[in-house]
């Protein structure tokens, strides 16, 4: 049996909600926590089985409950969002892999950005979707499952341009070069997504636990605006710091971060309407 190395599970407490009592072993001291934020935190990781089997015991007893329990348990129709949600998380991120190549000028706000700045906070969204009904690891095995499948399709595409045309076809220079950027921009844009998809996530699990499930607008917008100035500021500077100026990349860091931010705000409306529609027609 798995031995306790950070966490122990020490017993349970009834006040309004059922409430978990966690010890942490290096300093001897407990902490209170919900079921559901207990569940969806990367604390159980550190859980033996038994502690595992009473834990699912009580969180089972409330029908009301959210949570990314094991999939033989979950209705169909739970699993079927999962899956529609994480392959639109990768078509996005597919797609806002190609669009990065081209830089663009809005004139009316003097805004240097790719056209996948308008495609890219989408993830942003379903990642917290994601964190609301299916926690943190299920959440971060769809960002490693997307990042896994913008890489082979770059690499794809990349092995499509090393081979040789026909003479007669004019477009072969400008098929590769294209397909270079691509590939630029593809590691600019892992080490972002990476790092800020888990960062928001991260954000999301933490907040929730801190307000106890309450003001998911709170969550979902702090989560989202550091990890949108995150993401911005890494993508910027790695994939145009030889091709622009420096001034020019500025100004692009500031125009994502305050489009993603408009985003942040405009998109806690679908994650409440999709929250709802979850616990309508989904997890029943």
């Amino acid at each position: 049996m798995q031995s306790n190395k950070k966490y122990k599970l020490t017993g349970f407490e009834r006040s309004d909600n059922i409430r978990a009592n966690v010890m942490v072993i290096a300093t001897g001291k407990s902490m209170t926590i919900g079921l559901s934020e207990l569940e969806s935190s990367t604390i159980t990781d550190d859980f033996n089985r038994n502690e595992l089997k009473a834990l699912y015991r009580r969180l089972y007893s409330d029908t009301d409950t959210i949570t990314s329990y094991e999939l033989a348990d979950r209705h169909e129709r739970s699993w079927y969002a999962y899956l529609i949600i994480s392959l639109i998380l990768t078509v996005v991120y597919i797609l806002c892999t190609v669009s990065g190549v081209k830089p663009v000028h809005l004139p009316v706000f003097n805004f240097v950005i790719p056209p996948a700045i308008f495609f890219y906070p989408i993830s942003f969204i379903l990642v917290d979707i994601l964190n609301e009904f299916y926690g943190l690891r299920m959440a971060r095995r769809t960002i490693f499952i997307s990042f896994i499948a913008n890489i082979f399709f770059v690499s794809g595409l990349w092995l499509t341009s090393r081979i040789p045309a026909l003479p007669e076809w004019g477009l072969a220079a400008s098929y590769t070069s294209f397909v270079n950027s691509i590939v630029s921009v593809l590691f600019a844009s892992s080490v972002s997504y990476l790092i800020s998809e888990n960062i928001n996530s991260f954000l999301l699990c933490k907040i929730k636990e801190f307000t106890d499930s309450k003001y998911l607008f709170i969550r979902v917008i702090t989560s989202t605006v550091m990890a949108s100035a995150i993401d911005s500021a890494i993508f910027c500077m790695l994939a145009f710091y030889d091709v622009l100026s420096i001034d020019v990349i500025k100004t692009m860091i500031a125009s994502q971060f305050i489009i993603k931010l408009v985003y942040a705000v405009v998109g806690v409306a679908p994650i409440y309407a999709t929250r709802e529609l979850f616990r309508r027609y989904i997890n029943t």
